[in-house]
């Protein structure tokens, strides 16, 4: 769109040229150097706006893909110390989530009870995950299936919905 506006400018600035002995001293060229360099300016702050967008796109989802594998596989990135560390990494300072069992706690402390409570044996698949446009909000789609604390298998099919900051970490 921009570049025919600046063509169609163009064009109109040579076909004033061939109507006059000097076309730069006519106040119609003027106001055409006006909007153009008015379109171009414009251009150039939303190209600007979408690097932002675009690297914040791409943090997010660095952030969701590396949490998606840390839950699904803990045991492969070491102790639960490590894992816990790991995860970190990935959210806000002092983030928070709400946990049926235990409602509002650090986020940290709730990949804790799911990853690693003793008295229930179960794993988290992520199935799907996804990243809006700007970075700012994401989700996945996941299950957590295992044996419950008196022994009946269970399985948890569940959505997170989550914001990110500009760096692309989960507030929580």
């Amino acid at each position: 769109m921009w570049k025919r506006l600046a063509i169609a400018a163009m064009g109109v600035s040579l076909a004033m040229a061939a109507c006059s002995n000097d076309p730069t001293a006519t106040n119609e060229y003027q106001e055409l150097e006006d909007k153009l360099a008015d379109v171009t300016a414009e251009r150039d702050l939303l190209l600007a706006e979408k690097a932002v967008t675009d690297e914040r796109f791409k943090r997010t989802s660095v952030t969701i893909d590396a949490i998606g594998d840390i839950v699904s596989d803990p045991t492969a990135f070491g102790t639960e110390d490590e894992v816990l560390t790991l995860l970190r990494q990935h959210y806000v300072p002092g983030a928070k989530t709400h946990d049926l069992a235990y409602g509002e706690i650090d986020v940290i402390d709730g990949w804790r009870n799911t990853l690693f409570a003793g008295q229930v044996d179960a794993v988290t698949t992520e199935w799907h995950n996804w990243v809006c446009e700007d970075g700012s909000q994401g989700g996945s789609l996941w299950t957590w299936e295992g044996t419950n604390y008196v022994g009946e298998p269970f399985a948890l099919i569940g959505v997170s919905l989550a914001e990110f900051d500009p760096e692309g970490l989960n507030t929580g």
